[in-house]
């Protein structure tokens, strides 16, 4: 599947179509959905021992104020479980075959729960990923 197809994907799949997760092949774009206002984008650098980056808007969907420190950890403790576990089945198909993925997960922001679509795309560096990136984006 190539990258404007996993970003055609991203944006108009119904909620709950990746709950299981989607592995594509090929890097989006991500310049004309880092522009869409209800995106967020991240950045994990897995060279930096998984040191994240995150847009106001990402941290806006967890629930958080902007600019507040995050590691990958507490990120990942806002994940449902079940959640938690199609995240990191698709972020070890990511590190280890260098494939991108679209994934609807549950999140718990502050006091309630709610969904959101994240797109991951592997950054590559003498042919190995070194971090991932991507928006995500409200459902």
């Amino acid at each position: 599947m190539n990258g404007n197809y996993a970003n055609w994907m991203f944006d108009r799949e119904p909620a709950g179509t990746f709950a299981h997760g989607h592995i594509f092949i090929g890097a989006p774009d991500l310049a004309a959905a880092r522009e869409n206002p209800e995106n967020g984008y991240w950045h994990c650098d897995i060279a930096d021992h998984d040191s994240l980056t995150w847009s106001d808007k990402v941290y806006e969907l967890f629930g958080l104020s902007a600019g507040t420190p995050i590691s990958r950890d507490m990120a990942v403790a806002c994940y449902a479980e079940h959640s938690k576990k199609a995240l990191d089945e698709m972020r070890q198909a990511a590190l280890r075959r260098d494939f991108g993925f679209i994934l609807d997960a549950e999140i718990n922001s502050g006091a309630s729960s709610r969904w959101i679509r994240v797109l991951a795309v592997p950054i590559l560096a003498d042919g190995r990923v070194v971090g991932l990136h991507g928006v995500k984006k409200a459902l």
